[in-house]
């Protein structure tokens, strides 16, 4: 299989998800709490957050300077790097159908930093505070999925961004460890 084969039948699996969630997901609920979960992806607030509550509770200083670290890698890779060099289009611009019921996204749609950032910090959170960490993996799920269901990414950069996350949580930890940060 070519690779132009392989990228046009994952962006026919990508519409595919997108429609089936469109049609069988969407509710007024979740028109409610989707906006709501994706707000606390922005700018990796909800993760920033729970990074001054560890450190400043003194709960454990060394998760939210993984917390903080991985954030900021995630940012750097993901934000500056990887979005400007694929330069993939959203759902909703190739698309009218695609009721994003938020204010549009003007970036690129690969990777999802929203996804990025979250699954990088809840795998941070999950190596120091593994019962919190359980927490955090929910909450980067709903938040990673809530991406879905504003139509302002596709399947695979969710996907595929949720690999980063979690390669750059454990790469953060590890590197914390070894005291290389």
């Amino acid at each position: 299989m070519g690779l132009n084969t392989m990228l046009s039948r994952i962006q026919e699996n990508d519409w595919r998800v997108l429609d089936w969630i469109y049609s069988h997901l969407r509710t007024r609920a979740g028109n409610f709490v989707m906006p709501l979960l994706s707000i606390c992806g922005n700018f990796g607030f909800i993760w920033f957050l729970t990074a001054g509550l560890l450190y400043f509770s003194k709960k454990s200083q060394p998760a939210a300077e993984a917390i903080f670290f991985s954030l900021l890698v995630s940012s750097f890779f993901g934000n500056l790097l990887l979005k400007n060099m694929v330069r993939r289009p959203r759902p909703f611009t190739l698309r009218d159908s695609c009721d994003t019921i938020i204010e549009h996204p003007v970036d690129y749609s690969f990777p999802s930093g929203h996804a990025y950032s979250s699954f990088a910090a809840a795998t941070a959170v999950c190596l120091y505070l593994p019962l919190l960490g359980v927490i955090a993996l929910i909450v980067a799920a709903g938040i990673a999925f809530s991406r879905l269901y504003l139509c302002v990414h596709f399947l695979s950069d969710v996907l595929s961004s949720t690999i980063f996350g979690v390669g750059t949580g454990v790469a953060v930890y590890y590197l914390l460890n070894m005291n290389l940060f």
